[in-house]
C-alpha cells in the first residue's frame, strides 16, 4: 500500500497494522495500565473500526475516532520481554517485523 503526501510517497510494508482510539483532544484512549483501546486487522476494515468505535462509545468516550498505525500490534508482556533481550544481543526486536528483518539482511549484505 502507498499513498501521496506532499509531493512524497509513503509506502506501508504491510498491509496489517493496528487502530488504535484518539481522542478529539490528541490523546489516546488508554486503561491505568497504558494499553491502548485497539483492534488489530487490515487496513480499512470496516468492521473493525466499528467494532472500535462502538467499543469506545461503550466505555464514555463517544469523540474521538479510530487512527491506524501501520505494522503495529499488540504484545504479551512476555513477549515485550523477549523483544528487549532479543535487541540487546543485537537483533531485531520483533521477530514479526518482515520490513525490519529485510532492512537488516539487505544491511548484512553491504557490510
Amino acid at each position: 500500500m502507498s499513498f501521496e503526501t506532499k509531493g512524497k510517497r509513503i509506502v506501508e510494508e504491510v498491509p496489517y497494522g493496528t487502530y488504535v482510539w484518539r481522542m478529539n483532544d490528541g490523546t489516546y484512549l488508554v486503561d491505568e495500565e497504558y494499553r491502548h483501546l485497539s483492534i488489530f486487522c487490515i487496513k480499512g476494515d470496516q468492521k473493525a473500526i466499528q467494532a472500535l468505535t462502538n467499543e469506545a462509545r461503550n466505555l464514555g468516550f463517544p469523540d474521538g475516532y479510530a487512527e491506524w498505525k501501520s505494522g503495529a500490534r499488540k504484545i504479551t508482556d512476555d513477549e515485550f520481554e523477549e523483544q528487549e533481550a532479543r535487541q540487546r544481543l543485537g537483533l531485531v526486536a520483533d521477530p514479526l517485523d518482515f520490513g525490519a528483518i529485510q532492512d537488516s539482511i539487505r544491511a548484512s549484505r553491504n557490510d
